[in-house]
């Protein structure tokens, strides 16, 4: 009886080593390339695989990575199809499966997008009405942290300023346009006569009215993008027919008869 245990026994052990190598087996062979997706709406790619190292890159919820080694438990090596770059990311923040994500459009003509979830904040750029951006956490008092994918800045901006209907598709923008009145009027960075000249636009350019304050006019030139300030009395809200600081002939004296008898011809 002890024998047919001990035969049992080695008979048993290569049979469980099998199985445990063929499981191994099939789990390298589950270990798919990807591509896999970010799965939490802001998270890091490092250079090293460990949260001590330098970051390289900000990662959003379905940005898009291919797998370059996955022999560690903890930490992959993967590629940013975004922007081609190669770091250390955690392996439970990655799934096989396109991760959803929340996409909105600009509802309002222009929308800063601000450093932090006040109104005091630094800008770090400004959105025009319908550019799409990608809602990555909700904050305190309707203010929601998002990604412009115009320029892939991170910000902060107001709810209620963001629709998930593309507004192009339902209705056309309220935009204030205005003409350049004179023949050239200097673009300036500031809302002064000493800030800095951007370009210089021509006589009936059309401008888009963004902002004003005393005087100045902050506008848009929809044809090169450029934004400035002008003074507010050089535009016009239809285009002229001539630049109103054009020089004009003087006036021409009227024929004024002179005195005396006129000469009668001989032939009269």
């Amino acid at each position: 009886m002890r024998l047919y245990r001990d035969l049992s026994r080695l008979v048993g052990l290569p049979l469980v080593l099998s199985l445990a190598l063929s499981c191994a087996q099939t789990q390298v062979i589950k270990l798919s390339e990807g591509p896999y997706f970010v799965t939490p709406g802001i998270t890091y790619l490092r250079d090293r695989p460990t949260y001590d190292g330098n970051v390289l890159s900000p990662l959003f919820r379905g940005d898009k990575l291919d797998l370059l080694d996955g022999s560690d438990s903890t930490w992959w090596l993967v590629k940013l199809e975004r922007t081609g770059q190669t770091g250390w990311i955690r392996k439970e923040l990655l799934t096989l499966a396109p991760t959803p994500t929340d996409f909105y459009y600009v509802e309002k003509d222009t929308l800063p997008l601000l450093e932090c979830p006040r109104n005091d904040c630094i800008p770090l750029q400004l959105l025009f009405w319908g550019d799409v951006v990608q809602k990555i956490e909700e904050g305190e008092q309707g203010w929601w942290r998002v990604l412009a994918i115009k320029g892939r800045s991170l910000g902060w901006v107001q709810a209620s300023a963001l629709t998930k209907e593309n507004p192009k598709a339902r209705q056309q923008p309220r935009r204030l346009y205005y003409y350049v009145a004179i023949r050239e009027l200097v673009l300036r960075a500031q809302p002064s006569p000493k800030g800095e000249a951007i370009r210089t636009l021509r006589f009936n350019n059309q401008v888009q009215k963004l902002d004003e304050t005393k005087d100045w006019f902050k506008v848009r030139q929809p044809s090169s993008g450029a934004v400035g300030w002008v003074f507010s009395r050089d535009l016009e809200p239809m285009p002229l027919i001539s630049p109103r600081d054009m020089p004009t002939k003087k006036n021409l004296r009227p024929f004024k008869q002179k005195e005396g008898s006129l000469s009668v011809p001989d032939f009269m």
